[in-house]
């Protein structure tokens, strides 16, 4: 992890395929193979793989920090380079738990999801409706 201006940034990695090395198999190698480890060594939450569509056809790979002891094979193959972690809006999980979506917000706590989400609310809105049926109405005294 690295420090600038008493800001911490995590150090993440990303791998860019030109058109060419999509079509030639490159970005389902790099799934495959990283869904080969994930399955094997069951890694935590914030180990996980995005991706993002980049100009001209290319796509973006990128590898949160909790990866780079894990994706030695990976780089060997394909130029790394670090990174930021992307932006969340067009960005999908590749590979990983969909709680490693929280770690694109800089936040580690759980995200729901957005079905969950809201539910909530309905919930809520049943339970308040209920509670209303169970209120006495106040006695007029004559």
């Amino acid at each position: 992890m690295t420090i600038i201006s008493g800001v911490r940034v995590v150090d993440w990695h990303m791998i860019t395929l030109e058109p060419a090395e999509i079509a030639a198999g490159a970005l389902e190698n790099i799934r495959a193979d990283f869904a080969r480890f994930f399955l094997l060594h069951d890694p935590a939450a914030d180990t996980a793989i995005f991706t993002r569509r980049a100009k001209w056809g290319s796509c973006e790979v990128f590898f949160s920090p909790a990866c780079a002891m894990y994706t030695e094979f990976i780089f060997e193959r394909h130029k790394a380079r670090r990174s930021r972690a992307p932006a969340l809006l067009g960005t999908t999980l590749f590979v990983g738990y969909p709680a490693a979506v929280s770690f694109l917000l800089g936040k580690s706590r759980d995200v729901a999801s957005f079905r969950e989400m809201l539910k909530k609310p309905q919930l809520e809105a049943a339970v308040g409706t209920q509670i209303a049926f169970l209120r006495l109405k106040p006695a007029i005294e004559l």
